[in-house]
């Protein structure tokens, strides 16, 4: 049994998966050395197989390894929420249940990719995972990448309803973020996917990050939520605004290969190795993370 009470506020880091140089396999030793570095850091949680984690390159088996390395490095220290980003959602039912096997804290599903449903479609997908496990929900706002953004009335629905605990806003939109503030109920609790909104986050009322920026920055990440928590939010500012030449940084391609690539650099993982079809950086932005990060 986990020795502490499933709560978002804090700094989650949605970690990488790291592979072997060809990338034909998993790469297990450096994902625990990742989560190691994660917890000596003191981020408040992790979440495994998100888009950060490259899920949607994963075989089943991978799917559920790494979801099983991650659970028993991090058992008893730090909550672990698993991933789901599936377009039919019976195979996000089946992932609900095996996450729930493996022992996980909550899991984290994202709008359902590419099919691109209804409003009315979405507020299905959930009750459905609803019924299907018994773990903390955390609805994924992540338009950019599925195709449809979930509206903050629908959050405000799944909140009432009580299918989520929790909202990961990644729309990008502040306006949203406060739409969404008013729309749910105050017991839901909403953080930030956007590393450079963090603190607008926290300012309307959010309670933390799940945060790709954390692989590299989770002393900074950690260090800016304790300021605001503190009740100093000038301090805050200034980790903020100090973390954002970074977090641009590791946001100059497709997430996760600026990540990986300042990982390896720093040496907490092997090699900075994605899978097709996402690539290696090009030359220009590896001098642009090389020097940012002085590496």
């Amino acid at each position: 049994m986990t020795q502490y009470k499933f709560n978002l506020s804090g700094i989650y880091t949605a970690l990488v998966t790291p592979f072997s140089s060809d990338s034909s396999r998993v790469d297990f030793e450096s994902l625990q050395r990742l989560i190691d570095f994660q917890i000596e850091a003191g981020v408040q949680g992790v979440v495994v197989c998100g888009s950060t984690g490259e899920a949607a390159t994963l075989t089943d088996d991978e799917y559920i390894a790494v979801v099983r390395c991650v659970r028993e490095r991090t058992e008893g220290k730090l909550p672990c929420v698993a991933g789901i980003s599936v377009s039919a959602t019976a195979r996000g039912v089946e992932l609900a249940r095996t996450i729930e096997e493996l022992g996980c804290d909550g899991v984290l599903v994202a709008t359902p990719p590419y099919n691109k449903p209804s409003q009315a479609g979405l507020l299905e997908h959930f009750r459905a995972l609803h019924r299907a496990t018994s773990l903390p929900i955390i609805a994924y706002n992540i338009p950019g990448r599925s195709g449809v953004a979930i509206t903050p009335s629908t959050l405000g629905a799944l909140s009432r309803e009580g299918l989520v605990v929790g909202i990961k806003e990644s729309s990008g939109s502040v306006d949203a973020l406060a739409d969404t503030m008013i729309a749910i109920k105050p017991e839901c609790q909403v953080v930030s996917g956007d590393d450079s909104l963090t603190l607008a986050a926290l300012a309307y009322g959010g309670v933390g990050a799940i945060s790709a920026s954390a692989n590299v920055l989770p002393h900074e990440s950690v260090a800016l939520w304790h300021a605001w928590v503190a009740g100093k939010p000038a301090e805050a500012k200034r980790i903020q605004l100090e973390m954002l030449p970074k977090i641009r940084a590791l946001f100059v391609e497709s997430n996760p290969v600026p990540v990986k690539t300042a990982l390896a650099l720093q040496g907490i993982i092997s090699s900075p190795t994605t899978r097709l079809p996402l690539v290696a950086l090009a030359p220009s932005s590896l001098e642009r993370v090389r020097s940012e990060f002085g590496i």
